[in-house]
């Protein structure tokens, strides 16, 4: 099993049997799909806003506006106290054995 990092960051899994189909997984990932046109009928074609009075947008771009513009909030302190986690390191003796966990 073979490990390859994408462009966005995420880690890929991907089996391959021999090593030089590695070399061919990033020009294999390149290619880019052409957008297809897409038939939606009538019926299940959402309402234009612009043919009626009480209808409000979803995708209005005040909307957005609005969210950026609100001022920033101060970021939450979150301590998990993960440095006196490693400082203490693991408890010898007291954890429970493998066999009392649910599968």
């Amino acid at each position: 099993m073979w490990v390859i990092r994408n462009k966005d960051g995420c880690y890929t899994h991907v089996h391959m049997q021999q090593q030089h189909n590695a070399d061919y997984f990033e020009d294999m990932c390149k290619d880019k799909l052409p957008a297809d046109e897409i038939y939606v009928p009538p019926q299940h074609q959402p309402i234009n806003p612009e043919d009626e009075d009480d209808v409000v947008p979803d995708q209005h771009a005040a909307f957005g506006i609005t969210k950026a513009t609100q001022s920033v909030r101060e970021a939450a302190w979150k301590d998990f106290g993960l440095g006196r986690l490693m400082g203490q390191g693991p408890l010898v003796g007291k954890t429970p054995s493998l066999k009392n966990l649910p599968r």
